[in-house]
């Protein structure tokens, strides 16, 4: 569902202001074991989550939102972009940390819970999530891969597309 927003006024406060944004509630199955339990990953309370399974650190929000509870508005841009906006995060060091890059298809795909739809997703660990595509690394000019957590699957987009961003660094 598309949901047109506006700027609302009261006693002379702006509370929100946005273009159309695609609204869409989060479909789980709950007869299905989660493909990634909160178990799996350790809150580090500065924004980071590892996953104590595959080694990695990922933001816990999406690049343009901020917070525990990641609010804001995420930022659509070109993989080109994607890529030295991932080379600029280690040059601010987020959460103290360097080595932030975008992360393969393969580790997007680790966070992708096969349970769920609309997003593709364990809201508990990576909350506001919307169901967009996300840049990976992997590429082949013209072309770039990247995960759609709408429905959980991969594919591949010319580079100048719209998509998202989750940078990722490695532990080990």
């Amino acid at each position: 569902m598309t949901m047109k927003r506006f700027s609302l006024l009261l006693s002379g406060s702006l509370l929100f202001t946005s273009a159309n944004v695609v609204m869409a509630r989060q479909d789980c199955n709950q007869n299905i074991p989660s493909s990634t339990p909160v178990q799996r990953f350790n809150d580090q309370g500065n924004g980071t989550l590892i996953d104590v399974s595959t080694g990695l650190m990922w933001k816990k929000c999406l690049e343009g939102q901020t917070g525990e509870r990641c609010v804001g508005r995420a930022v659509r841009m070109e993989w080109d972009k994607a890529v030295s906006l991932a080379q600029l995060s280690n040059s601010d060091k987020f959460a103290g940390y360097s080595g932030w890059r975008l992360p393969t298809l393969d580790e997007l795909g680790t966070l992708v819970d096969k349970r769920c739809i609309e997003p593709a997703v364990n809201n508990d660990l990576f909350p506001n999530m919307l169901a967009v595509g996300l840049w990976s690394v992997n590429q082949s000019d013209p072309l770039a891969w990247s995960m759609d957590f709408g429905k959980g699957r991969a594919y591949e987009h010319f580079k100048g597309a719209g998509k998202y961003i989750r940078l990722v660094r490695n532990l080990r």
